[in-house]
């Protein structure tokens, strides 16, 4: 990823959004943006039972997957490079492991 959010080339504009996922499987955080991708620059992710989770673009696997005790949780905190992005034109989704209540928070860029 060569692009940077605070620095020339780029300087973009931060977006934050949440969800609480309840759903085995992927779940949509945000929806596809024609010709653009998401990058993922931070985000914090609880589950309030024993669960893995990732995050995929479409159905890509665009992250590792992390197994989250209960009550337990991720944090990434701010990654101007990002952490991940999706495929141009694909929705940003977290996919879990278990239909547990997990709750979800990210900032993002749009590129």
């Amino acid at each position: 990823m060569s692009n940077v959010t605070r620095t020339p080339p780029q300087n973009l504009s931060v977006k934050s959004t949440f969800l609480n996922a309840t759903a085995l499987g992927a779940t949509e955080i945000l929806a596809a943006r024609p010709g653009q991708s998401i990058r993922v620059i931070s985000v914090a992710v609880v589950a309030t039972t024993a669960t893995t989770v990732k995050f995929q673009s479409a159905s890509t696997d665009i992250s590792a997957t992390w197994p989250l005790g209960a009550n337990g949780g991720l944090v990434m905190s701010f990654n101007e490079h990002g952490w991940f992005q999706t495929a141009a034109g694909q929705a940003l989704n977290i996919n879990l492991g278990s239909a547990v209540a997990t709750g979800v928070q990210i900032n993002y860029i749009v590129l």
